[in-house]
């Protein structure tokens, strides 16, 4: 295994974006201290860990080598399997977080939300785990066989990057049980931006009550009608525009009245969309003509009044969801954590511990490399910079984890971690990119 620690003779030892006093005083406040006579520190379990990472190992003996490398002191697999427990998760689940939260952040000149207390996001996403944690992490059936989902659901603070939720649950709890969590988190004034998973009439119903506002795709297969009470037939109502800003009646029952924004996709967007969904591998689903159709539109529920926002900040408001859907990405690209984690490792703890290590490590790439980085290559040559090359770059090359990202490696990173270009489709970077172009026409 490389003993890579750069950051050692720099004085004040940094890992990732923390130093390591920060780091253990984090520990500290939830309650994982190094014990008396120990060698193990927060940082050091840390650091030994994305080291080990990084050679693509993840035994308690590595990981001991690991320790032993950075310290010069002889340590037991024992003395790591004792040190995992539920404080180390805790510490760590809170390291994500912050460093989660310094990069949730909108530009405090985004005029689009200016007005608003709080901007919420609440999102989630799925990782795939070894079949044997199926029992704390239930997924689906496949082939006969139960699989292990585990999912992380997030809830975020787009103007001060405060995040309140993160847990890994069952992939088998889905968004809509979780939808009416937000309901103790938000205060009046306040902005709520959901992904689809969490549409549920009802809880809408409530924010909108208790005088919070709310930003979300409309939902296939809802019914919609007029003011009046008329259904409405959107593929019809939509036929010959570019663009419907109207109120209606959301939900057969509910009739919850909502503004609702449609905007047309250039033709590349809506065709990508539409293969998408005809390669959908649940062969179960026989969408219908309408279905296809809509998918020529990005189509939105708001009680946002026009005053407040005109069609197309709509839009903008809602595409500032991507800055957690890359991170989301990122983390999936980079974790590989089939793996990363031992077939061995059942207990609960171990498990999360080892995830929200990944986590974070994936998330200081997102915050020193990829984010700051994504712009300026697309700009520069043309080409947009592809997560999973940077990841991959990443991982064999970890001293940008230490000392930052230098020239020579922002050479480096534009020469080798660019998407092809391709004509037949559009890669994820030009998706993200075609939704901030989106025009009004």
């Amino acid at each position: 295994m490389k003993n890579i620690n750069p950051s050692k003779s720099q004085g004040t030892k940094r890992i990732g974006t923390l130093a390591s006093h920060e780091i253990e005083k984090i520990a500290i406040q939830h309650e994982f201290r190094i014990r008396s006579g120990g060698k193990i520190s927060a940082s050091i379990l840390l650091e030994s860990f994305i080291l080990m990472m990084q050679a693509g190992v993840s035994s308690y003996w590595h990981w001991a080598v690991s320790i032993s490398g950075l310290t010069g002191s002889l340590v037991s697999k024992q003395a790591i399997f004792k040190r995992i427990e539920p404080a180390w998760t805790a510490t760590v689940k809170a390291l994500v977080a912050l460093v989660v939260s310094a990069q949730g952040g909108i530009h405090p000149g985004e005029v689009v939300f200016k007005g608003f207390g709080a901007v919420w996001l609440q999102d989630s996403s799925s990782f795939h785990l070894p079949d044997i944690l199926s029992i704390k992490f239930k997924g689906n059936i496949s082939k006969g066989k139960q699989k292990s989902v585990a999912k992380l659901n997030l809830v975020v603070n787009l103007l001060t990057g405060l995040c309140p939720v993160m847990r890994l649950d069952s992939f088998t709890l889905n968004e809509q049980k979780l939808s009416d969590s937000i309901l103790g988190i938000v205060r009046a004034g306040d902005l709520v931006i959901r992904d689809l998973g969490y549409f549920v009439l009802d809880v809408f119903k409530q924010l909108g009550n208790a005088g919070v506002f709310y930003l979300s795709r409309l939902k296939h297969g809802v019914y919609l009608f007029s003011i009046t009470g008329e259904a409405i037939c959107l593929p019809k109502l939509l036929s010959g525009k570019n663009v419907l800003d109207i109120k209606v009646l959301c939900g057969s029952k509910e009739r919850l009245q909502v503004r609702l924004v449609a905007i047309k996709l250039d033709e590349q967007q809506a065709a990508e969309r539409i293969r998408k969904a005809k390669n959908d591998r649940d062969k179960r689903l026989n969408h219908s003509s309408d279905y296809y159709f809509l998918l020529g539109y990005v189509i939105f529920i708001t009680n946002v009044e026009q005053g407040t926002w005109q069609t197309v900040q709509v839009a903008q408001a809602y595409r500032c969801r991507w800055n957690v859907e890359i991170l989301f990405k990122s983390w999936k690209s980079g974790l590989r954590a089939c793996r990363l984690i031992p077939l061995a490792r059942t207990n609960t703890d171990r498990v999360e511990s080892y995830l929200y290590m990944m986590m974070l490590y994936i998330s200081w790439f997102h915050l020193m490399i990829f984010a700051p980085l994504r712009w300026a290559v697309h700009k520069n040559t043309g080409r947009h910079l592809s997560i999973i090359k940077a990841a991959l770059w990443a991982v064999n090359n970890i001293s940008w984890f230490f000392n930052g990202c230098n020239q020579t490696m922002e050479r480096e990173i534009k020469h080798y971690c660019t998407y092809d270009k391709r004509k037949d489709r559009l890669n994820a970077m030009e998706k993200i990119y075609s939704f901030l172009q989106i025009s009004l026409g």
